[in-house]
């Protein structure tokens, strides 16, 4: 009789064995948008973004090529992003001038998605991609830190100076960092993927908040407040609510949270009501106003008036404001119609699809897709752009929706012996 005993070997969603190699590109490539938000001019900064995704790619296309078989992970979110950037080409071919431009944020936003959903579960599996990614954010805020002093501060952005930005661009972009670890650490609790506590753990709780006050971001620390409570209603449901033999308490929990929902609403109207509309666009520095004022100026807001880069539009730019659109939803409508808004739903219904398969999953990605809609009130950085916050909502639905299953092997030809990692063989 012979015993086998098997080497215990990382594996990604998709059940690949993980390259070291591969993992490292991917945080160069998680880091490249950190050093294209910070207060260094940067130029050419895309030969680092495309070069190290093309690397990625190539890797996965000549290992699928070899082993005679092609993996495509994400299945469940081919239809709605094809639909995705369908629209985005269509728009694109309408772009008022300066095509080259946005051909170039075209091709970001195509290299960003088909490394989250593509590339990425053929790295990580679920668990690995929750640490792993707040090891990168703690390093990349941290850097930031340090970097700061031999940095001198850009003023060429409206709103520098509201609060520590660090080496980063703006606050708002410095406090996505320290939002993305705090989320990051109620996600690993509340999935269980981190059980018991650690050092490490209270420090990103106690480095995520600080660091997030001192931005004085308005809109993060509200986003942050939200998820906390969504977090809180959460455990609740999950850990006295559950689902039992013979006892459904789903619709509590629905009710639970709709209740939230309309806890947040109402505080949102009494703001409204008690300080008035000028006040609360005065507070958010005339966003609403300015955002009004485009989107009267749009000539079909039904198609759009074609693709453009985040945050620019045809009134202003960042000469005469200092500032393009802020806001992820004004600019869909403005530059891409109803029709991209639409769509733009059609691929978070496809996240929130991807993530329904275990519960616990589903509840905290549902926290985390809320808060990154909730930022993307005031500020494009998300779906728009290669964020923190995009990355953390592509790649853990991607991972997740992957591990459940939504993946496709092709094999072409005959499927070559598999070999099987064993230890030492004993009679």
């Amino acid at each position: 009789m012979i015993a086998m005993n098997n080497i215990h070997r990382p594996t990604s969603a998709t059940g690949e064995k993980v390259y070291l190699l591969d993992k490292f590109l991917f945080y160069l490539w998680l880091l490249v948008p950190a050093y294209q938000y910070s207060d260094l001019h940067v130029e050419n900064s895309r030969v680092g973004f495309w070069g190290i995704a093309a690397i990625l790619i190539f890797r996965m296309f000549m290992r699928d090529l070899l082993l005679r078989r092609f993996v495509l992970a994400s299945r469940g979110l081919a239809v709605p992003f094809a639909l995705v950037f369908g629209w985005k080409f269509v728009e694109l071919v309408r772009a008022p001038g300066h095509i080259s431009t946005a051909l170039l944020f075209f091709v970001d936003f195509l290299i960003t998605y088909t490394c989250c959903l593509m590339v990425a579960p053929r790295i990580f599996s679920v668990r690995t991609w929750l640490v792993d990614f707040r090891r990168v954010n703690v390093f990349a805020l941290v850097i930031a830190i340090a970097a700061h002093p031999f940095i001198p501060d850009r003023t060429d952005m409206a709103g520098w100076d509201k609060g520590a930005s660090w080496a980063f661009a703006h606050p708002n972009i410095a406090a996505m960092y320290p939002l993305v670890i705090y989320l990051l650490t109620i996600v690993m609790f509340g999935t269980r993927a981190r059980r018991r506590p650690r050092w490490f753990d209270v420090f990103c709780v106690a480095f995520s908040l600080v660091t997030l006050v001192m931005t004085g971001s308005r809109t993060l620390l509200g986003v942050a407040v939200v998820a906390t409570l969504l977090a809180m209603l959460n455990m609740i449901a999950l850990t006295y609510l559950n689902d039992e033999p013979n006892r459904n308490l789903r619709a509590l929990n629905v009710l639970l949270k709709l209740c939230a929902a309309m806890v947040i609403a109402g505080g949102a109207y009494f703001a409204w009501l008690s300080l008035g509309a000028q006040a609360i666009d005065a507070a958010f520095s005339g966003r609403f106003s300015f955002a009004i004022e485009v989107l009267r100026s749009a000539r079909d807001l039904v198609v759009g008036v074609g693709l453009l880069p985040p945050g620019s539009n045809l009134l202003a730019d960042n000469v005469t404001r200092g500032a393009g659109i802020d806001g992820l939803y004004v600019n869909l409508v403005y530059g891409e119609g109803y029709i991209g808004l639409a769509i733009f739903m059609i691929a978070m219904l496809g996240f929130l699809r991807m993530a329904k398969v275990e519960s616990r999953s589903r509840a905290y990605f549902g926290t985390v897709l809320v808060s990154a809609l909730l930022f993307g009130v005031t500020e494009t950085h998300f779906w728009l752009l290669a964020s923190p916050l995009t990355a953390l909502v592509a790649v853990w639905a991607a991972t997740l929706g992957t591990e459940g299953g939504s993946r496709v092997t092709a094999h072409v030809g005959t499927p070559l012996p598999r070999r099987i990692w064993s230890g030492d063989f004993r009679a």
